[in-house]
């Protein structure tokens, strides 16, 4: 008998420890140390569901916002769009990601490729305000835009979030909005007092 419960004793103390000794383990890292520990640092939505990059990994595609660091090293991010793998499950630190979510990440370069992990400080964004502040300071390097939220744009002209920089979506706005028009109306204004001349003579 006695044995018989120390069995069911020991039995449920594996089973309660068990969890615990396979769960994700971070360091509990200064806000400086995840900067300098990344290869990249952005924020940016999600926008795309997750799918299997690996055999127990996912990726998501990111609609960026801003990047802090890692555009020179990770070229691709200039263009406002970028993958991400993390674990698939939270006891190997994979991130929740979710559709529509905003985050800030900062992921390693591995294999040519962005991966992250919770231990690397990756968080919803409105869970990183410290982070923000601090890695203002320091300075970003690019900032994307949603053009179609841009006023006088039209969602046909710009394919998606974060393709275009707020400097290209400014610029593309004035050619339409003041070049085009003025180029129209020249030859147009230019045959008017053509004839009007004409018929003056």
């Amino acid at each position: 008998m006695k044995t018989s419960l120390l069995t069911i004793t020991i039995s449920i103390g594996l089973l309660v420890s068990v969890p615990y000794a396979f769960a994700c383990l971070c360091d509990e890292l200064t806000i400086e140390q995840k900067i300098n520990q990344a290869d990249v640092v952005f924020s940016g939505t999600v926008y795309e569901t997750p799918w299997d990059f690996s055999d127990d990994s996912i990726a998501v595609g990111f609609s960026v916002q801003v990047v802090w660091k890692g555009a020179d090293s990770f070229p691709s991010i200039k263009n406002g769009h970028v993958p991400v793998s993390t674990a698939k499950v939270s006891t190997a630190c994979g991130m929740n990601l979710i559709k529509d979510k905003e985050y800030l990440i900062y992921a390693k370069i591995v294999g040519g490729n962005l991966q992250t992990t919770t231990c690397d400080g990756s968080w919803f964004l409105d869970g990183r305000t410290e982070d923000i502040k601090e890695l203002d300071e320091i300075g970003s390097t690019h900032h994307f835009i949603d053009a179609r939220k841009i006023k006088s744009y039209q969602s046909h002209d710009c394919k998606g979030p974060g393709l275009f920089t707020e400097e290209q979506c400014e610029f593309d706005k004035l050619v339409r909005n003041v070049f085009l028009p003025i180029v129209i109306a020249l030859p147009i204004v230019g045959t008017t007092v053509f004839f009007l001349w004409r018929k003056r003579k």
